[in-house]
């Protein structure tokens, strides 16, 4: 099995730190962020010889950063990482990814030691990880299940929160065939005019259609914490202190 993460975005809210530096290389109590997330792969079964990461923004920086701590990962090149969404980012990982089965996820995340192989472990073609205990605000990625519990909706807006079951926290896993359906999706998306979409847009299309299986894996217990700004970042840096101190 691969990952894909998405790391192409400047991070602007969270200059200055991001001034010379990609988001993902910002320290978090320490310790980039990217490399906190490879350490968790690595320790889940998944070397990082068998990680994409999609690059952008200082991809030079990115690269040299990779290999100075001798991470031996893949970077792709997003070109258009400032005009598109992050589909784009996703599609660009599609030469190194066809015909495996993978993970992907963004690399803005500080993850938790169980969510990873949790997913690695669940059953399934295409499976999103998804809290059922998560308020259903108008910023939740809503996701709707059928009666026999696959996802036939995927959303922020255009769904009803009281028929949704939860909210995807943006970890999916795809078998081989479920990731050449996703990219064949993601590339109808300029064609389209859409290229400001991003790329969660191909999995509710898919599903809604019933031409991928999608299901979920309950991550209600895990924590996942975004660092999209300086909040965030003095948030994340004191659940690490905390758990560390709970060792």
């Amino acid at each position: 099995m691969k990952t894909v993460i998405l790391a192409a975005g400047v991070g602007s809210r969270l200059a200055p730190l991001t001034n010379d530096r990609p988001k993902v290389l910002v320290p978090v109590d320490g310790r980039p962020i990217l490399f906190r997330q490879l350490d968790l792969l690595a320790a889940a079964g998944i070397p990082s010889q068998d990680v994409v990461v999609v690059g952008g923004y200082r991809v030079d920086m990115l690269r040299s950063e990779l290999q100075r701590a001798g991470f031996a990962c893949k970077v792709v090149l997003n070109e258009k990482y400032e005009p598109w969404g992050n589909f784009f980012s996703l599609l660009c990982a599609e030469a190194e990814l066809r015909g495996h089965a993978f993970l992907q996820f963004d690399g803005d995340v500080i993850l938790d030691d169980k969510i990873l192989p949790r997913m690695i472990a669940a059953p399934g073609e295409a499976l999103l990880a998804t809290d059922p205990s998560a308020e259903l605000d108008d910023d939740a990625m809503k996701v709707q299940l059928d009666a026999g519990g696959r996802v036939i909706g995927l959303d922020k807006k255009k769904l009803d929160p009281k028929q949704c079951m939860g909210e995807y926290i943006g970890i999916t896993k795809l078998s081989a065939a479920a990731g050449a359906a996703v990219f064949t999706e993601l590339a109808k998306f300029p064609g389209e005019g859409i290229t400001h979409e991003y790329y969660d847009h191909a999995y509710h299309r898919l599903s809604s259609r019933g031409e991928v299986p999608f299901g979920i894996v309950d991550v209600a217990d895990c924590q996942v914490l975004e660092v999209d700004d300086l909040t965030d970042l003095k948030r994340a840096e004191d659940i690490l202190r905390q758990r560390a101190s709970a060792r």
